[in-house]
């Protein structure tokens, strides 16, 4: 069956599902709204998992506005104006700006030009995963790791290594799992910023975005230090062609001192982190309100005043360029329509929630929050290595919070782990847009290899989450 066939093959089993529930009658304590709700939802999930997440996305919501939940104008307006989803697209104009002027090769080439890297292979590839991380971080994983896997295509060449070589392998997965912790320590950027907007909206509490970057980050140094352990102490690729690295080997070609468009917006970046951070270090107060109401406008702001200034004769983000060539409409959109359909999804009126917990409760009853807790995370690593982690992400917040009230465990601490937890997904193709990069690599990379190395790395994503993320998260969450 060729493959253009396969696609309107899952476009129709899709649009079906959302067709067919149209005349499902009500069942349990699911009202007639609510039946249509959940076909949009699983409809949209299908297309999600194994067509596309554009223009589904735009479907979804179009289908949700004849379920009759609400009217086409509101539910567009949810969509496009939620402020979440206005932060996320200025935030990625930020990020692609940084990345158009180059910031990013500074940073890498920090990293694997130390002295300390000379001569000693496991230092230089801490480092070099260091970078991807922090460099993830500041920008977005896919662009990370077509910075960094030329990097080590050129060092594999100059001192000897070829494809399928046992270090090469790791260090090309290692890699796409650095970046995958980036990804998931930051909850301005892709798919966090909706589930967090979910979390709110379906508990009505939100989580802060200073403690759930803490427990991240402790949760991906853990998982970082442990993938490096694995490869030198159980793996033991062939480390030999390494004791040779210095770091003249990486200065051929010096970049020249940053230039002040590099430096400005390099503090514009730094300026919207401590902003978005900011009242979660500082005392309830005016301040304080003032900077949490002005989260999501701040990315807003300084796209606005980096459009202003004029740097060498030309603004410091050309509005037009960085749209064209850096925005994501597929997470902007996924965000803006699973923010709709999830609302949508828990919404009394659909009395879908109650359905799950009469479903779920003979599963957790009875369990005790840490056994909780461990099966959820469980349940996310399981899950988002086969569907779209929004989808996942959207799946679990409702059953965390009833379950998590009925128990005694603690909704945020445990809806925290899991949405780290649905980020790590690299092992199968559909699972995320870095694990489809790293399944493409076809060329250095077998598909066995990935599967065999990939299902290890998110187990030990996994112990880092549930041995190093519980604690602290529960200590911040309590």
């Amino acid at each position: 069956m060729k493959s253009g066939v396969k696609y309107y093959i899952h476009c129709i089993i899709g649009i079906l599902i959302m067709l067919v529930f149209r005349f499902i009658s009500p069942f349990g304590p699911v009202t007639e709204v609510g039946v249509k709700v959940l076909g949009v939802f699983l409809g949209t999930m299908y297309l999600w998992t194994f067509v596309d997440t554009l223009w589904p996305s735009l479907f979804g919501v179009l289908m949700l506005g004849l379920t009759g939940f609400g009217s086409f104008n509101g539910l567009l307006s949810s969509t496009f104006g939620n402020p979440i989803v206005i932060m996320l697209f200025f935030v990625i104009m930020l990020t692609g700006a940084i990345t158009e002027e180059g910031i990013c090769e500074y940073i890498s080439r920090w990293f694997i030009t130390r002295r300390i890297n000379n001569g000693r292979p496991w230092v230089f590839t801490a480092m070099l995963l260091l970078g991807v991380y922090l460099l993830s971080v500041l920008t977005a994983p896919s662009p990370t790791i077509f910075i960094f896997w030329p990097i080590l295509y050129s060092l594999f060449a100059v001192i000897g290594y070829k494809e399928g070589d046992r270090y090469v392998t790791l260090m090309l997965i290692s890699v796409v799992m650095a970046a995958s912790f980036g990804f998931a320590t930051t909850p301005f950027k892709g798919a966090l910023p909706g589930l967090l907007g979910n979390y709110a909206k379906v508990t009505g509490t939100a989580i802060e975005y200073l403690p759930y970057m803490v427990t991240a980050a402790a949760i991906s140094l853990t998982a970082l230090a442990a993938i490096v352990l694995l490869m030198r102490f159980v793996l033991k690729p062939d480390v030999t062609p390494l004791k040779q690295i210095d770091a003249s080997l990486f200065d051929k070609n010096p970049l020249p001192p940053m230039n002040l468009r590099q430096k400005s917006l390099s503090f514009a970046l730094l300026f919207f982190i401590i902003w978005v951070l900011a009242p979660s270090l500082l005392p309830e107060g005016a301040l304080q309100q003032l900077l949490k109401d002005t989260q999501n406008a701040i990315p807003v702001f300084i796209i606005t005043v980096c459009c202003l200034i004029h740097v060498d004769k030309k603004p410091l983000v050309n509005f037009k360029t960085i749209v064209s060539k850096y925005m994501i409409w597929s997470v902007v959109l996924i965000v803006g329509s699973a923010l709709t359909i999830g609302n949508a999804l828990t919404d009394e009126a659909t009395g879908i929630t109650v359905l799950l917990k009469q479903i779920l409760t003979p599963v957790f009853e009875g369990q005790s929050p840490l056994v909780f807790t461990i099966t959820i995370v469980v349940i996310a690593c399981v899950l988002t290595n086969i569907c779209n982690n929004m989808v996942v992400g959207m799946l679990l917040i409702p059953i965390i919070h009833v379950f998590s009230q009925q128990i005694g465990a603690g909704s945020a601490a445990t809806s925290c782990l899991s949405m780290y937890m649905v980020c790590i997904a690299v092992v199968t193709p559909a699972a995320s847009t870095t694990s489809a990069i790293l399944h493409g690599n076809t060329k250095w990379l077998k598909i066995g290899d990935i599967y065999k190395y990939g299902i290890l790395m998110s187990i030990i994503s996994l112990i880092a989450v549930l041995a190093v993320g519980l604690p602290i998260a529960n200590i911040f969450f309590s």
